[in-house]
């Protein structure tokens, strides 16, 4: 995943993504929420940056853990949720009543498309 975000920031792909408030930038490897920079790892970039660019669109567990995890991992669906969880406390969101990611058990997660 890194490396595709790499290429399409140099081909001039979309390196980009705006959602209402949130503005993720992979050539910079950065992501504001309310023009306030979130502090997040690598991996918790990565997750939201594949959910961001297919926001409004559920992306499945096993597509989530191949992009990020390999395809060794794509049953390891623990690390998913703590990085979900992790990621929503960075972006204020609460898993009973989310702003950002929704989730649709035991298949996988959607982000808001605003």
């Amino acid at each position: 995943l890194r490396a595709l975000l790499r290429d399409r920031a140099h081909e001039g792909g979309q390196a980009r993504l705006e959602l209402g408030p949130l503005v993720i930038d992979a050539a910079e490897h950065r992501a504001r929420l309310g023009g306030q920079d979130l502090k997040l790892t690598r991996r918790e970039f990565d997750l939201l940056w594949l959910l961001a660019s297919h926001a409004g669109r559920l992306v499945t567990q096993q597509m989530i853990l191949k992009a990020i995890w390999g395809p060794a991992h794509t049953e390891d669906s623990q690390y998913l949720r703590v990085y979900i969880r992790q990621l929503r406390a960075k972006l204020g969101d609460d898993a009973a009543e989310p702003r950002w990611i929704f989730t649709e058990p035991g298949v996988g997660y959607r982000l808001a498309a605003d």
